[in-house]
């Protein structure tokens, strides 16, 4: 059965909810304005807060803007890109390729929030997913059990997904396609004049 390229190639971008980014949004903006509001009432000569308390408000306010900030920017939104070669994860400031060759299994994944689904592998014994990408919000995705650098352990990855089942095809096709072509080039071939 011969493929062409495209047909193994396939992308897919990863939202968190308008809700959750509304939120996040509107955490960041309450935030940063009372930060804002008080620092011009600050300067303006009738300060609200002076001394140690004010270094503390600002601090606090300044802090949880930034982690608003960057929660926003790290974990609501992740790419994901399958081609014959595997598939490469784009999460904020981190990514990872995971090669088709060590790709073992791929299966849909329950559905449940990340929280319950860390909650539930750390109560767990046997095969323990060691990663999990994912994006607020989405409780769906698939697993990928692939074998580690040294090729002694089997290691399961968790990857958020808003149609788990695309990717989980995608990815079986590609497993399909690999494991095709190694067959072929370890037969020997015979050559008649």
């Amino acid at each position: 059965m011969l493929m062409n390229v495209q047909q193994l190639n396939y992308f897919q971008q990863v939202k968190a909810s308008g809700r959750t980014i509304a939120f996040l949004g509107l955490l960041l903006g309450l935030t940063a304005g009372v930060f804002t509001g008080v620092g011009l009432k600050h300067l303006i000569g009738d300060p609200l807060v002076s001394g140690g308390e004010s270094l503390l408000f600002y601090g606090a306010f300044g802090g949880s803007s930034l982690i608003t900030l960057f929660v926003m920017l790290n974990y609501l939104m992740m790419s994901l890109r399958v081609s014959g070669e595997g598939i490469a994860i784009q999460r904020g400031m981190k990514s990872a390729m995971l090669d088709v060759d060590v790709i073992v299994a791929v299966r849909v994944a329950e559905t449940r929030s990340r929280m319950s689904r860390a909650a539930s592998e750390a109560t767990k014994s046997g095969k323990q997913v060691s990663q999990m990408w994912s994006v607020m919000g989405i409780g769906s995705g698939v697993e990928i059990d692939f074998l580690s650098a040294d090729n002694q352990e089997v290691q399961t990855w968790f990857i958020s997904s808003n149609e788990p089942s695309n990717l989980c095809e995608k990815l079986q096709l590609v497993i399909s396609h690999f494991h095709g072509d190694k067959e072929s080039a370890d037969r020997p071939i015979s050559i008649q004049a």
